[in-house]
């Protein structure tokens, strides 16, 4: 049954003529549906009681309506690219608080609306682990968003060109857990900075939100060309948060980076 199907009302009659299978697509769980033949025989096989049947029917829907919605999550989320905590080698940096990001992996810091700070050179696995944590929370059931920082800074100066950056600067709050990557590798002038900062201030509190950056918080004055709008920026990141410095050499060079 096709969703245009589901949308025309029923009879009583025609509900009435319908087969178990048909009734199950009507109210769109389609996938339940698919698998009823199957799963009938398996049930009969084992002698399974009724009750047994519709529990998995309705589990095996449940399951693939989840999936369903986790990849569209993912979809929306623009996370590039996709990785997970267990393929990140924790051997490979000279330092890393383990410890801290399987705090991360728990995702108590986007119920309790704090934020992360990922710290280190480039090649040592920042956006690896942050990427992780919003893949994680997409399959959770939260909203998440990817972006590179000069991405969201360019795009907010645009935005004000076009007198849309109210609609733009909701759009970048609403988010459970925003994931802004690279900050450090260019530098943004006073607008930019300061857009930036509305970002980070209308989030603060309200949702989290994910850095990864290649510069300690000492040289982002130099990042922002603003030494008061760089420290409200760390300030609201660092409280109640985490933050996992990372120092090693890079995997995509063979120069030590300390």
């Amino acid at each position: 049954m096709t969703s245009s199907d589901r949308d025309t009302p029923l009879s009583p009659e025609v509900v009435s003529a319908m087969s178990l299978k048909e009734a199950l697509g009507a109210l769109g769980l389609e996938h339940a549906a698919s698998i009823l033949e199957a799963a009938q025989e398996k049930a009969i096989a084992r002698n399974a009681s009724p009750l047994s049947l519709l529990d998995h029917l309705v589990r095996e829907e449940l399951r693939a309506q989840l999936e369903k919605r986790a990849r569209r999550a993912l979809k929306r989320a623009a996370i590039f690219p996709l990785t997970t905590i267990d393929t990140y080698d924790f051997a490979y940096p000279k330092q890393i608080d383990r410890a801290l990001v399987n705090k991360a992996a728990t995702l108590d810091f986007i119920r309790e609306k704090a934020n992360i700070v990922f710290v280190g050179p480039s090649g040592v696995g920042k956006t690896h682990l942050a990427n992780a944590l919003g893949q994680l929370a997409c399959l959770r059931g939260f909203r998440v968003r990817f972006v590179l920082a000069a991405d969201l800074v360019n795009e907010l100066v645009a935005s004000q060109a076009r007198n849309t950056l109210a609609k733009r600067l909701a759009a970048w709050t609403s988010p459970d857990l925003l994931l802004i990557d690279e900050l450090g590798y260019l530098s943004f002038d006073a607008r930019g900075a300061d857009l930036l900062y509305q970002v980070i201030n209308r989030r603060y509190q309200k949702s989290s939100t994910v850095i990864t950056t290649n510069l300690p918080f000492k040289d982002w004055g130099k990042l922002f060309h603003n030494a008061a709008a760089a420290s409200a920026i760390a300030d609201r990141l660092v409280h109640r948060g985490i933050l996992v410095r990372i120092t090693g050499k890079s995997k995509r060079s063979d120069q030590e980076i300390e």
